[in-house]
């Protein structure tokens, strides 16, 4: 029986979760559960289904939000939910899921879409490139003593109700995406489903979701969000605390939320799934060895208007460049561009000139939001361009921070 595709309803409601726990392993009880709290924010005509006659084997989905970019902030498609049924492998439903999402989302006038891979291997053969990477880190206690000259805090720590940091911390976050690019807005339903769940189960032995900040003299500076698990080795405590989120308007609030994650009694690891690539935690550290750190991919782009893409980043430099774009997967950001960048913002154009440098879809996503150097892909053998183009391209899409989404999406 041939595979048929169709915009999904809420009366899909149960095969859609059913699908996605079997794809990702899941319990379905468990899925229903954590999908209860997503529910409220699908947009049901951005959800896509395959079907084998009555039975759905695959799906996507695709939130609509904006994100980040150096300088700027752009509509993208959050892409979430994908999956096909194990049964359903290698038969193109995958490749046409994208597809028709890709087109749908063009046609929505959105120049990006954004996802987090769940594997690494998956999505650039759709045009997508690893725009965004973190560090997952952990840190015996005993090592966690800050080398001199860190800022000492001006305030204190404190618990606040769920209530208060509804109230306040959208404003910090919104401070946070505002200087890094690849951060997603947060809708106010976002934040009470995922970011202050009221209705959150422990899981692993782990408390609840334990909420703290930072306030100086002029009011609240940071925050963050942990768990706590408590254990002990031959009667000594070697409890564990694993942070899910911190937000710091700046340098003393980052360093007493972390003097305050160190120093919880009973604790003999303090770890983190989800930092920058670029944080400071690293330099603050008198034994900065004693952090164990492992890097990975999180957040992948893809560029569906190249011109309007471009034109809505800043720039560090000046420069001219002819871009020559190839997308093996679909004609959406195939073609040569010359980008002209003066003064911090650029223009944008199809020409026929000469190329500069010659790269892929995915390249071009990679190095869009800054976290890695064209200079680095033409190495890895993936672009193409002589060395004074390449430096120059170093110079145009570098920025001062590290591009990072602290939201799993």
């Amino acid at each position: 029986m041939s595979i048929t595709y169709r915009v999904l309803t809420e009366d899909d409601w149960d095969e859609w979760v059913a699908t996605g726990a079997l794809a990702f392993l899941d319990d379905v009880e468990n899925a229903a559960a954590w999908a209860a709290s997503v529910r409220p924010l699908l947009e049901w005509d951005r959800s896509l289904g395959a079907f084998d006659g009555d039975r759905m084997v695959g799906k996507t989905h695709a939130i609509t939000f904006s994100m980040s970019v150096p300088g700027g902030d752009l509509p993208t498609a959050g892409v979430t939910a994908v999956s096909v049924a194990s049964t359903h492998r290698r038969r193109g439903i995958l490749a046409e899921l994208m597809r028709r999402q890709l087109d749908d989302t063009r046609a929505r006038g959105e120049p990006l879409a954004a996802l987090w891979a769940s594997e690494s291997l998956i999505y650039g053969r759709f045009g997508y490139g690893m725009a965004v990477r973190s560090h997952r880190v952990s840190i015996d206690r005993r090592h966690t003593a800050f080398r001199p000259g860190v800022p000492d805090a001006r305030g204190g720590v404190r618990f606040v109700e769920p209530d208060a940091a509804l109230e306040r911390w959208p404003l910090l976050y919104e401070q946070l995406r505002g200087s890094r690019p690849g951060m997603i807005a947060r809708h106010p339903d976002h934040w009470r489903a995922f970011i202050v769940p009221r209705t959150e189960k422990p899981e692993g032995g782990f408390t609840r979701r334990q909420y703290v900040e930072y306030e100086a003299p002029a009011g609240p500076e940071g925050y963050a969000i942990y768990a706590a698990k408590g254990d002990s080795l031959e009667g000594l405590p070697r409890g564990t605390v694993r942070l899910h989120e911190l937000v710091a308007a700046n340098t003393t609030a980052a360093a007493a939320l972390w003097r305050y994650l160190f120093g919880i009694d009973l604790v003999g690891t303090i770890e983190a799934s989800n930092l920058p690539p670029d944080d400071p935690l690293l330099w603050m550290l008198a034994d900065p060895r004693q952090l164990r750190s492992i890097p990975r991919d999180t957040l992948w782009v893809r560029i569906l208007d190249v011109p309007r893409a471009l034109e809505g980043r800043a720039y560090l430099a000046d420069g001219r460049l002819v871009l020559d774009v190839r997308d093996p997967f679909g004609p959406w950001a195939a073609g040569r561009f010359e980008l002209s960048a003066e003064g911090g913002r650029a223009s944008c154009r199809s020409t026929d000139a000469s190329p500069d440098l010659t790269l892929g879809a995915d390249d071009l996503a990679a190095v869009y939001l800054g976290g890695v150097s064209p200079s680095t892909l033409a190495r890895a053998g993936r672009i193409e361009g002589a060395p004074e183009a390449l430096r120059l391209a170093d110079a145009l899409f570098a920025w001062h921070a590290a591009p990072w989404c602290i939201d799993k999406f």
